[in-house]
């Protein structure tokens, strides 16, 4: 999903709002913005969004895995609609070659059907506290930035556990604008998530990775849940006599659809943006992390795609992470292509030559060295960062063996120090997490991908920043041994281990003793805390001046904080766009998907099924015009950690889901460009034409409250 722009040339794109869709809004302060909302079409009331005493919309919302997704209540019965991409994983881990969900999709018929998906969570916001004053006193911003982060996370970290109530309430103390302010989010988080409906893949993901982030788009992106609580209606943990959670809130199904220019508003969790960052952590963004990462995924992804073709075995297990790799590298490649198309780092240098004018002529001497003192924090941080990448994406995340045992790290020395309890606690949470690594794991596959990173990785970072031994061809000898002799490589090894766990047993497997080898590399290539408090203080100092300079100069604008995993509101309109040239209109029908078809090509594939209710023309209620319309455009903002947010019209109606923004707008994290920034979302008429006329789930469809 995505993303958005410039501070202060923001004086005329971003902070003003010149683009009624542009902006991440925080729902409790919302009442701020009805005015504006009214005027493009919004009919209820800022309370009605967002309130404590009665049923809202953030109800009706809630947080799939701490805000990887977003899913909204459609029924009376606890029932989620989220994306297809959301829940992937999950219908992969439930997959097999006898029992193929991602090929032929999965529609529960009873409740007993559902699947239960371990470790899914929906986390429910109760409310939103602003505490700035109480994290921010005048005491602590008197102190070197060094003691000002201690006291702030003793302070958090206090807030949060007294606020829970023991447990009953998961609370985050968030801060935003750099630290410049800070937020307490009070969640109910649900451990009960069991899979409801599905969709081929072919349908859910029409397109793969060919489509992904370009428009026009075919695909039904959805698939459903539904949340089970214990018979009281506390969350719990999956047990058979839990029963369907009763929402507050459920979101009314609009099957009418959109027309051009209609009010369209998200509430979801947009993940990260990055408007507000400096031009040097702008740069250093776009060529230590962002290049990196497609440099080091574009490798890894052609080894991993030769075994996924050549064994289905092999295609179920890594189909998952083979996606999320792939949508990583198109994200950052086009993030980076816009960031030069649309000039954002210099852009970004010119607002800070305007805030150095503006510092020096109001005599602002709390800001007088911030932008010297910024430019040599990355400065100094800049190689490091730059290595500390590399090992983050060639080393931790290509060698899954690296990454399953540093989950052992702490292990290691609790066993030696004989401090049982914690190895009790450690050794429950790996073996409930056994049987999903080893699921989905290959040793065949991890082996040749970690060599490929290893080789690759010591040809990119000085010698002293990687283990010495991995430049001698013996060392790939040494860990083609350790993987067949390894506790960390086979089930039944690993299982007898959790079952009488030693620190010798440990420290005798090799293939450990390599992976914390690599571990020690990465704390070689940290910067100090004192480094990072130092930085943090200065970017919160930068960010607190921009934002004195704009609202000195207009000091009714309304600023929006950027991203950070927490619930925002986005308003805009169903709107298409011109590129180069080109009218890309704003809504798309089934008769170009099955002039894509190809069923050669998995990414193209359609099934005879869907062929068949085309060639009949049997869309039943949910056509318009003669034909069925799949997916519409809008011009909200968001981001990664949307997907799967419902598209609600002004009367608060679920529309259809967002999913996905177009490669025009890739840099979107950083600008938001309104003539070009969409959001892509699936027309709720074609979620509701798969289940019923497709899959023939009329218990699913009956269930929801269809207008």
């Amino acid at each position: 999903m995505k993303r958005l722009i410039s501070l202060i040339a923001i004086l005329s794109i971003t902070i003003m709002q010149a683009s009624a869709g542009e902006g991440m809004w925080i729902l409790s302060l919302i009442g701020k913005n009805y005015e504006q909302m009214k005027a493009a079409g919004f009919r209820l009331s800022a309370d009605d969004i967002y309130s404590v005493n009665q049923a809202c919309l953030k109800d009706a919302v809630v947080a799939l895995n701490d805000g990887d997704c977003t899913a909204e209540f459609v029924s009376s019965r606890g029932m989620l609609l989220t994306n297809y991409h959301c829940g992937y994983e999950d219908i992969q881990s439930k997959s097999s070659v006898l029992h193929d969900y991602l090929t032929d999709g999965f529609w529960a018929k009873t409740l007993k059907d559902e699947l239960p998906i371990k470790g899914k969570t929906a986390s429910l916001l109760v409310s939103i506290e602003d505490v700035t004053s109480k994290i921010l006193s005048p005491e602590t911003t008197r102190l070197s930035p060094e003691a000002q982060a201690s006291v702030i996370e003793g302070v958090i970290e206090s807030m949060q556990e007294e606020y829970s109530e023991d447990g009953k309430y998961k609370v985050e103390v968030t801060n935003f604008f750099d630290g410049n302010s800070y937020y307490m989010f009070k969640y109910i988080v649900f451990k009960d998530v069991r899979l409801v409906g599905a969709p081929p893949e072919s349908i859910g993901q029409f397109g793969g990775e060919t489509d992904n982030f370009v428009w026009p788009r075919h695909t039904a992106d959805f698939c459903i849940f539904r949340v089970y609580t214990a018979p009281d209606g506390s969350p719990a943990e999956y047990a058979e006599d839990n029963i369907p959670y009763v929402p507050k809130k459920h979101l009314k199904i609009n099957a009418k659809g959109v027309n051009e220019d209609d009010f369209a508003m998200i509430i979801g969790y947009p993940g990260e943006t990055m408007r507000h960052y400096s031009s040097w952590d702008m740069a250093q963004t776009r060529d230590n992390y962002y290049a990196v990462l497609v440099d080091v995924f574009g490798k890894r992804l052609q080894s991993m795609k030769s075994f996924i073709d050549s064994d289905d075995t092999i295609r179920i297990k890594y189909s998952a992470k083979y996606a999320s790799d792939c949508n990583a590298y198109k994200c950052f490649l086009g993030a980076n292509e816009g960031l030069a198309e649309y000039d954002v780092i210099n852009r970004r240098a010119s607002d800070e030559a305007r805030l150095s004018r503006w510092i020096a002529e109001n005599k602002k001497t709390e800001y007088k060295n911030v932008l010297k003192q910024l430019k040599k924090d990355f400065t100094v941080s800049e190689s490091q960062n730059l290595y500390l990448n590399y090992w983050s994406f060639a080393i931790y995340s290509g060698c899954e063996f690296i990454n399953f045992a540093v989950k052992h790290y702490a292990l290691q020395h609790y066993l030696e120090m004989g401090f049982f309890k914690q190895v009790n606690k450690i050794i429950e949470e790996l073996r409930s997490e056994c049987e999903a690594y080893f699921r989905d794991y290959s040793p065949k596959v991890d082996l040749a991908l970690s060599k490929q990173m290893i080789r690759y990785y010591i040809t990119k970072v000085p010698a002293k920043y990687s283990v010495k031994a991995a430049s001698d061809s013996a060392y790939y000898a040494l860990l083609d041994d350790c993987f067949d002799h390894s506790i960390l490589t086979d089930k039944s090894r690993y299982e007898k281990f959790l079952d009488n766990p030693s620190a010798e047993m440990l420290s005798n497997d090799m293939l450990f003793a390599i992976a914390i080898e690599w571990l020690d590399v990465m704390f070689n290539l940290q910067t100090s805390d004192s480094f990072d408090s130092k930085m943090d203080f200065h970017k919160r100092q930068y960010t607190k001046a921009m934002l004195e300079m704009v609202r000195a100069n207009n000091p009714d604008t309304l600023i929006y904080a950027d991203a950070n995993s927490t619930m925002r509101l986005t308003y805009g309109k169903v709107m298409g766009y011109t590129a180069k040239g080109k009218d890309m209109g704003w809504y798309t029908v089934i008769d170009s998907l099955i002039a894509k078809k190809n069923n050669n090509d998995r990414e193209f594939f359609v099934s005879d099924r869907l062929q068949q209710l085309f060639d009949q023309r049997d869309f039943g209620n949910y056509a318009q015009d003669g034909t069925l319309r799949l997916c519409f455009l809008t011009d909200n903002d968001i981001t990664g950690g949307n997907s799967g947010s419902g598209v609600l019209n002004g009367d608060g109606e679920l529309v259809g889901l967002a999913f996905d923004g177009n490669w025009e707008a890739m840099a979107c994290d950083f600008v938001f460009v309104p003539s070009v920034q969409r959001t892509i979302c699936v027309d709720i008429r074609y979620v509701l034409f798969v289940i019923d006329k497709y899959a023939g789930a009329k218990n699913i469809i009956d269930e929801m409250d269809i207008i």
